[in-house]
């Protein structure tokens, strides 16, 4: 896999992200976006930074109203890690990397555990597995049994019981209400059809 230089081109911000995913993927480590800028002239994106998704630190922990602190269920997964990669708008409809900063200062992880990041980690996003996800519940599976139902159907990277049930959240209230609505369509469309039909809500 290649690594980033200084003055590589890109075309558009999506090449950017994924060339950088793929690089992080081979050395160990996950990626997420951090900082941007936009020209005050035209409004469109110039400038855009990448980095380690250990980067920076979680905010500070909050107190109770007797002074005690707040115990935290999320497992610490930041350690103001400084790689970077940045890109910024150029000449010619190019985007060029601008700086590159290499050293970790963590241990970079196993293939089979650096899949498990969340830049790597996108089958729950794959419809197939939502669909999948959607079927399941309807049947009456809970969140953990679902995630452990797909992992066993061979994916490329593991579900987890937190996708799951982010995405049956998002599923419910897209549809939230929806269901109503269809019924109230189909009525209105037999009351069309048949003039001795009646329907009315209130």
């Amino acid at each position: 896999v290649e690594k980033p230089y200084l003055n590589q081109k890109f075309d558009n911000l999506d090449d950017m992200y994924n060339f950088y995913n793929c690089y992080a993927l081979h050395k160990g480590f996950g990626i997420g976006r951090s900082s941007s800028s936009k020209s005050l002239a035209i409004g469109e994106l110039i400038w855009k930074k990448f980095v380690c998704d250990k980067a920076g630190w979680r905010a500070k922990t909050k107190e109770k109203d007797d002074g005690s602190e707040v115990v935290s269920r999320c497992r610490e997964t930041r350690d103001g890690c400084m790689v970077s990669l940045n890109f910024r708008w150029k000449k010619h409809e190019k985007w060029v990397v601008t700086g590159f900063v290499e050293e970790h200062n963590h241990t970079l992880d196993a293939p089979r555990r650096t899949k498990k990041h969340r830049s790597h980690n996108v089958s729950h996003k794959i419809s197939a597995a939502n669909d999948l996800m959607e079927q399941l519940h309807t049947c009456g599976m809970g969140p953990s049994v679902i995630a452990k139902a797909i992992n066993t159907t061979g994916n490329i990277t593991e579900i987890t019981t937190e996708h799951v049930v982010n995405h049956l959240r998002k599923h419910r209230m897209y549809h939230f209400g929806r269901e109503g609505y269809l019924i109230a369509m189909h009525f209105m469309k037999q009351m069309r059809l048949d003039h001795n039909f009646y329907f009315a809500t209130e």
